[in-house]
């Protein structure tokens, strides 16, 4: 991808807008990790996506969303801090799309199936809903292919994918 698709302006202006995000991940080992009341899991090295939802304000926003996957947490309450605060875990890009559809199962759904990847731990970040997780392992993928198809998912559900990419 080129560098000027990647959005830089996402943290200027007020927390307001409303959506998706999807998170790519990479564990740099293997790892065993606390994952709230779910419990302790074996977490192979090797990329992540993990889709979540944003439609709220403030804090509960896309914005205040990332701002808080970004930054180092008082402690951790959703799924997805227990596996960001693991060792050797560290967010490569984040994909984000503003929509008011309740979208974020049928993205992680799209991606799951492009890539066929593995649903690493039941019911991770989908305690609202009936999706087997929101959590994906796509052993064997490279950071720049997850995202490529992340970012097909997006646009099969007609939604205009931003990307976030940290150095």
């Amino acid at each position: 991808m080129r560098s000027d698709e990647w959005d830089t302006t996402l943290f200027e202006g007020r927390c307001r807008l409303k959506g998706i995000y999807t998170i790519v991940m990479r564990l740099k080992r293997d790892t065993r990790c606390k994952v709230g009341k779910l419990g302790s899991f074996r977490f192979a090295k090797g990329v992540y996506i993990y889709t979540g939802s944003a439609r709220g304000k403030g804090s509960a926003s896309i914005q205040g969303r990332m701002k808080r996957h970004l930054g180092r947490r008082s402690r951790s309450f959703w799924h997805i801090d227990y596996l960001l605060d693991a060792s050797g875990c560290s967010i490569q890009a984040i994909i984000y799309s503003e929509t008011a559809g309740d979208l974020e199962c049928e993205v992680n759904r799209r991606i799951q199936e492009m890539t066929h990847a593995t649903f690493p731990v039941r019911d991770f970040g989908s305690s609202d809903c009936a999706c087997p997780g929101h959590l994906l392992y796509l052993p064997g993928y490279r950071t720049d292919r997850a995202l490529t198809k992340a970012k097909n998912a997006y646009g099969a559900l007609r939604l205009r994918p931003r990307l976030y990419q940290l150095d």
